[in-house]
């Protein structure tokens, strides 16, 4: 199955972040849609762990390949391979998404 992930991380306070995720097939109709706050947390922790609980929902249709747009550009460099020196999110990622038959086929930084 084919389904685009549009994701929109701000911060609403210090060091808190929000999540809206929404999950659409191939259609574009609309399959899931989260909001989740995160403290004590930064943007680029937000955005992995929205996607992470989105791929626990979408595990139901899998195998799934995934284009995500998100408005986190370091999030989305590091969906297409340019990682930084602490990769541990990253990793758990890749690590579940072989688990549940997922792949990103596309992940694109979107104002």
């Amino acid at each position: 199955m084919k389904v685009t992930i549009n994701q929109t991380v701000e911060m609403v306070a210090p060091a808190t972040f929000e999540a809206t995720v929404s999950a659409l097939d191939e259609t574009g109709s609309e399959i899931k849609r989260m909001i989740t706050r995160y403290e004590r947390a930064n943007e680029i922790y937000t955005a992995y762990k929205s996607l992470l609980k989105a791929l626990n929902y979408l595990r139901r249709y899998a195998p799934v390949e995934i284009e995500i747009f998100t408005n986190q550009k370091s999030f989305a460099d590091e969906l297409n391979g340019s990682l930084n020196l602490h990769t541990t999110l990253n990793r758990i990622l890749r690590e579940t998404m072989t688990k549940q038959g997922a792949r990103i086929t596309k992940a694109e930084y979107r104002k």
